[in-house]
């Protein structure tokens, strides 16, 4: 692709993208354009669940058909979830559904909401996870989110029924830009629907926990203060302020961790900062009002924003269906808010009943998880160094001692038959002897000295001239090959 047709790409993915999460950050805020803009959060709980549910179902569908193979690259329809979310846009912000019950108009905006927003969050992370470069992929995404920021924070001052009307127009305009963008792209790259490697299953299990505890606890406070005299510390809450802050904290981070993204060290960060509001909460909560909600807001949406960088990244490095993962992310997401929520309406119950202090039970209730996940989080180097103990001794003696003369000469005579036989450039048969020793991406990019996206550009091109799926395979080949050597 020429530069300027790559820029052009660029550009259109930034905006379309950013075009997208104003929209659908809008449909959230302002329950479809049926509540004021100017709540800090949605009031309306029923709206909240339902959406959370749909998200789940919807996210779950998803998962399941991309396991059975049903839905392939570039398959899945965005239409359906356009025409979903204007639909509900146009529900909510004329009062058409003013002569259903209170419960059925709430249901049936909230599934409106939940299905489109998984469904367009997947096509467009799928379109980043096909761009050919990782960083580039990252700072369009990174100003997609700046985008956001600037569009959501000046429409959140204008009344519902316009807001409705320029997310619908925002809507169209980023459905057509992803449609344009896929015919650029090309097909995306090959992806599995399973990872293979125990260390980055335990990365991704210990990234998506600390993602979902924080979502949580945001979900028990959001419940456990509406209707009570501590509203304001989400009610009184300027949206535009923790987006703003969020987004600019996360193009930070996506600077210092260009090399590889950790939403692991993104929750080590924001732990700290979400503990001293919880813990001054029973005594201050009056006087922080909020302060305490800014601070707890912006630190939800930071991991969230991370962790769409992180899903691409993850997608393209492991070779994993951009599909899963996303689900995935939605998945454990909403599940988490759906239980925060109910054990916030829980909290907010049994400090009407019994007359104990609702923030205290609040704090108890939101700190313990965070603690535990951070207990969890902090003995993964021990989990992560299981694996690669166990990849050493699947591949032999390293250091201090030697392998036999004749092992190594017959691994070095098959290095150099596959290198002649599947036309392997120097690099690549370099990047093949470490994978045939179990060495990981990482290793490899350390002993090589260069990135760990250039280290999985090789990879996958070996994988290809040799027509092997994983490294597990390959090792086992090579093996086989070695000992007849």
């Amino acid at each position: 692709m020429r530069t300027k047709d790559a820029a052009l790409l660029s550009v259109a993915l930034a905006a379309g993208f950013g075009l997208c999460k104003t929209a659908t950050s809008l449909a959230y805020i302002t329950a479809m354009g049926s509540v004021s803009t100017s709540v800090g959060f949605v009031s309306q709980l029923g709206f909240m669940f339902a959406m959370t549910a749909a998200t789940i179902v919807t996210a779950v569908v998803i998962i399941a058909l991309v396991r059975a193979g049903r839905i392939a690259p570039w398959s899945l329809r965005q239409t359906p979830a356009l025409v979903a979310l204007c639909a509900g846009f146009l529900l909510g912000s004329t009062g058409a559904l003013s002569g259903l019950p209170a419960w059925a108009a709430t249901l049936l905006l909230g599934g409106l909401c939940g299905y489109a927003l998984t469904v367009l969050m997947a096509a467009w992370l799928e379109a980043f996870a096909a761009e050919g470069d990782t960083s580039a992929a990252i700072v369009q995404i990174v100003c997609a989110l700046i985008v956001q920021a600037v569009l959501a924070s000046l429409l959140l001052l204008v009344p519902a029924l316009p807001v409705a009307a320029v997310s619908v127009a925002f809507l169209l305009v980023s459905t057509a830009v992803l449609a344009w963008a896929k015919g650029r792209l090309g097909p995306p790259p090959e992806s599995r629907v399973l990872v293979a490697d125990r260390k980055d299953r335990f990365t991704l299990f210990h990234a998506y926990l600390c993602l979902a505890v924080v979502v949580g606890v945001v979900g028990i406070l959001h419940t456990s203060v509406l209707g009570s005299s501590f509203e304001h510390i989400v009610g009184d809450v300027n949206m535009g302020v923790p987006l703003a802050a969020s987004t600019a904290i996360t193009a930070l981070v996506a600077m210092l961790m260009v090399q590889r993204l950790d939403p692991v060290s993104v929750y080590k960060v924001c732990f700290p900062c979400m503990l001293v509001i919880l813990s001054l909460l029973p005594f201050l909560g009056g006087f922080l009002g909020p302060v305490a909600g800014t601070v707890m807001i912006t630190c939800y949406d930071v991991c969230g924003m991370v962790f769409l960088l992180f899903i691409v990244e993850q997608s393209r490095r492991l070779g994993v269906s951009s599909y899963l993962l996303t689900s995935l992310y939605m998945v454990a997401s909403s599940l988490f808010l759906l239980v925060g929520l109910a054990i916030g309406v829980g909290l907010g119950a049994v400090s009407a009943d019994y007359g104990l202090s609702l923030l205290t039970l609040l704090a108890f209730a939101a700190i313990y998880p965070l603690a535990v996940v951070l207990m969890v989080v902090l003995r993964r180097g021990r989990g992560d160094a299981e694996p690669a103990r166990e990849g050493a001794a699947a591949a032999g003696p390293t250091s201090p001692e030697p392998a036999p003369r004749e092992a190594e000469a017959a691994f070095e005579r098959c290095l150099g038959r596959y290198a002649e036989t599947y036309g392997l450039t120097k690099r690549e048969t370099e990047i093949l002897g470490y994978l045939a020793r179990g060495r990981s991406a990482r290793f490899i990019a350390e002993e090589l000295v260069i990135s760990e996206n250039t280290v999985w550009a090789h990879v996958k091109r070996v994988y290809a001239k040799l027509d092997v799926h994983d490294k597990q395979e390959l090792m086992s080949r090579f093996e086989a090959d070695a000992k007849r050597a």
